[in-house]
């Protein structure tokens, strides 16, 4: 509750500075000139105004004066809390000030030293906040027991004692999940909140009140909070899953808010939030001509009213819109509604979503998962741990919503928890969140689960390719047909402008036909292709990838790559290796990920045709074993999946190195590197600068003709020869060791040579002997 001053001493202040007009600046003189009791009146009046940041500035002068004072500490606590809800911050201040406290506590008097009641209740908040139930019951029951009756802040600290019974049992029994804070490329000093993930989780649209790097946004900076304006930004997911640097949406203007409400499945719209109508409304930007365009009013009066609308999001399918109001006839504070769009494409009369859903205090946030099914939301009642907390509930079929469940902890703390969004399969999520460990006031946390994943549910993950690097044109549309289902219908899609991306639910045990079309001029259709999902319970995908040619307006084969890592000893498959594929012919990098479980699948691979010989560059790379580049020329023919395996060896002593490398072979009592020794020895250097810590040794033999000691000195002439030719490549002359073995290590024997009868075949079993191989020594 904010600090309370009486009418009548409101019309008889005459503030230093008037109401509406406070700028640092001007508090900085009133600061440096104002008397300890200006300094109180001024800083009383600023905090009923909702203006924290220039009170708190003065508040910190006040505690210049008297360290000590409980009123002075009390303040400082207070505006910690409400401006920022940083309760690290406020704690130490609010146990100064509970020190003395006076139920006639008067905050205009300066005189005064004692703290109000409240500020047991402030202080039962932030142990609440920390996570620490019993101190936080303690000061909500000292408060209750020690305040006025007619104080509003008995009903919340009730409420929050309910909350505290939540947290405790929740905090006892923790869900297993991976969470953790999107860290600096996300978040920020500033509040960043309001997370839209896209369904396969390769973009996040959220709200940041950072600065602009012009100072454009400076003349919009809040006086009441010290925040600049609201922001939508988005940060795309690169190949090796980081995130990269949020980009700000083009609409967004430098003195207005526009918050993040929802993004539809093709990133074609976003929903926003503005309060430059009503008391806040829900508007609207489409992309176009490969931009967002200005944002829209969403110009429906049963929707958008005079009351607050906070929040908007569509159903995946497009057919439910759920927003979020404080208009009358709801269950109390703001409730979800939703809308049923017509056959004319408006939609419908709002309906409350039920007691299962809103109660008598705030539900925010709302969103539906990709089986239009599952609604999650948040609500700050008595079911929550602290604040907003995270809850699910799903539907009967029937479009009615069931009785809704917490998320527990360590998804929902103590703290205000909400605008949670996932991807599509439900297992990774995205939240906005007050923990100790943020960078900001707010900031957005990934939460990796294994227990809230959708079912019963097939998803088609499609994606359509252009020939040549070309822009895909915004006319592309997708018509998804049931054939099968109780209720057939057709649906249109639109792929995502910069990747050609369009995903949908369907049910499994269907069929279903995909026609694609160009929406101008006329509705011409160019392909059309037919599938089935198959018949489980659990969650499946459907992929499909296409490579559109332009110039001829019709789909061409594509092409990808499989293949299995292996150990070179054991044949086991290795997961977690990187596998990086490069077109040879054009230096173009084609593919970059992980093995699972062995095995590995690069996107479709365009701009290639039946006929064509490609070479591709096949680097390996896992700790524990030697680096590997393999070469892989490809005739391009019929079948679209390339297979490419391999194998790589451990980096360890008596590890063959061989692999792509073949041994090196001699002529008849030579030392001479032959041309085709050379390609196998640049293999080798090629190798050893891509992993320098390994030495390796170059063992060389002979046939068994010629005496033992001149077959001993030849090898080891080999020997450094091969060595020879590796320094000159650039390989310092201490990774490698060359050591001769004469004829003791025959690969084919002398009785196995005898006992050929033609001179040429013991020829080549001769030279299987000259050779040189290639060992791991550290």
């Amino acid at each position: 509750m904010k600090l309370l001053q009486s009418t009548i001493l409101l019309m008889l202040l005459c503030p230093l500075i008037s109401f509406g007009q406070y700028d640092t600046k001007k508090v900085m003189e009133m600061i440096n000139s104002g008397s300890e009791s200006e300094l109180v009146m001024e800083s009383a009046i600023m905090i009923q105004e909702g203006y924290y940041y220039q009170a708190g500035m003065i508040v910190d002068k006040l505690l210049e004066f008297q360290p000590t004072s409980s009123n002075y500490n009390y303040r400082r606590g207070f505006i910690y809390l409400e401006m920022s809800s940083d309760f690290v911050k406020a704690m130490p201040y609010l146990e100064r000030a509970v020190v003395k406290t006076d139920k006639k506590y008067d905050p205009f008097n300066t005189k005064e030293t004692a703290a109000p009641i409240d500020a047991y209740f402030e202080m039962g908040k932030c142990y609440h906040m920390a996570g620490n139930i019993d101190k936080a019951e303690e000061y909500y029951n000292k408060f209750i027991a020690s305040s006025i009756t007619k104080s509003n802040n008995i009903f919340f600290a009730k409420l929050y004692l309910e909350q505290c019974k939540v947290a405790r049992a929740e905090m006892q029994n923790p869900k297993n999940v991976y969470l953790k804070n999107m860290g600096t490329s996300i978040n920020t000093a500033n509040p960043e909140y309001s997370p839209v993930i896209s369904l396969d989780g390769s973009a996040l649209y959220y709200t940041s009140r950072r600065r602009w790097p012009t100072g454009a946004s400076d003349k919009g900076l809040d006086p009441r909070n010290n925040l600049y304006p609201e922001d939508i930004y988005v940060s795309y997911r690169d190949f090796d899953s980081t995130w990269m640097d949020p980009i700000r949406l083009e609409f967004c203007d430098s003195l207005q808010n526009e918050a993040t409400l929802a993004v539809s499945p093709d990133e074609r719209r976003v929903y926003v939030y503005q309060d430059t109508k009503g008391n806040g409304d829900i508007f609207y930007s489409d992309f176009s001509t490969n931009k967002f365009q200005l944002v829209t009013h969403l110009d429906d009066k049963r929707i958008n009213t005079n009351d607050w609308e906070t929040h908007a999001t569509v159903t995946p399918d497009g057919q439910r819109m759920y927003f979020v109001s404080n208009r009358k006839g709801g269950f109390g504070g703001r409730d979800i509604y939703y809308c049923i769009k017509q056959k004319d494409g408006t939609w419908g009369e709002p309906v409350n979503a039920g007691p299962n859903i809103n109660g008598p205090m705030d539900e925010e946030s709302p969103f539906v998962s990709i089986d239009n099914s599952t609604l999650y939301f948040s609500s700050n009642g008595n079911k929550s741990m602290g604040w907003f907390d995270i809850f699910m509930s799903t539907a009967d079929g029937k479009g009615n919503w069931g009785p809704a469940m917490n998320l527990g902890a360590p998804i929902n703390s103590t703290c205000d928890d909400l605008f949670y969004t996932t991807t599509v399969d439900g297992l990774t999520g995205y939240m906005t969140s007050v923990r100790i460990e943020g960078k900001g006031e707010k900031d957005i946390y990934e939460i990796k689960n294994n227990y809230l994943g959708v079912k019963n549910i097939a998803v088609l993950n499609g994606k359509i390719n252009v020939i040549g690097n070309k822009p895909l044109p915004e006319d592309v549309s997708v018509t998804l047909r049931c054939l099968n289902c109780e209720n057939p219908y057709d649906r249109k899609l639109f792929p995502r402008v910069r990747d050609g991306v369009f995903m949908n639910s369907l049910e499994p045990c269907k069929e279903y036909d995909l026609t694609f079309s160009y929406e101008k001029d006329g509705k011409k259709n160019f392909y059309n292709e037919k599938f089935k999902t198959e018949c489980n319970k659990e969650y499946s995908e459907v992929y499909r990838e296409f490579w559109l040619d332009l110039d001829k307006q019709m789909m061409v084969k594509p092409y990808y790559i499989v293949g299995t890592i292996t150990d070179s000893k054991t044949n086991q498959k290795l997961s977690d290796v990187a596998v990086t594929l490069i077109n040879k012919k054009t230096g173009e990098k084609l593919f970059g990920s992980y093995t699972k479980g062995g095995n590995y699948k690069t996107d479709t691979i365009g701009g290639m045709k039946k006929g064509d010989n490609v070479e591709f560059a096949l680097t390996l790379e896992k700790a524990g074993y030697v680096t590997m580049t393999y070469d892989a020329p490809v005739l391009l023919g019929d079948n679209s999946e390339i297979r490419i395996d391999r194998s790589l060896a451990k980096n360890e002593v008596g590890t063959d190195i061989g692999l792509d490398v073949n041994p090196i072979y001699f002529d008849y009592r030579k030392w001479d590197i032959r041309p085709d020794a050379a390609k196998e020895l640049d293999k080798i250097v090629k190798i050893m600068k891509a992993n320098p810590g390994i030495k390796i040794e170059l063992g060389s033999h002979t046939d068994s003709r010629g005496t033992d000691e001149y077959n001993m000195k030849l090898s080891d002439q080999r020997a450094k020869a091969s060595a020879r030719y590796i320094v000159s490549k650039g390989i310092a002359a201490n990774r490698i060791t060359g050591k001769g073995y004469g004829e003791s290590k025959l690969k084919v024997s002398d009785e196995t040579i005898n006992s050929m009868p033609a001179k040429e075949e013991q020829e080549k079993a001769h030279q299987l002997n000259r050779r040189t191989e290639f060992i791991i020594v550290k």
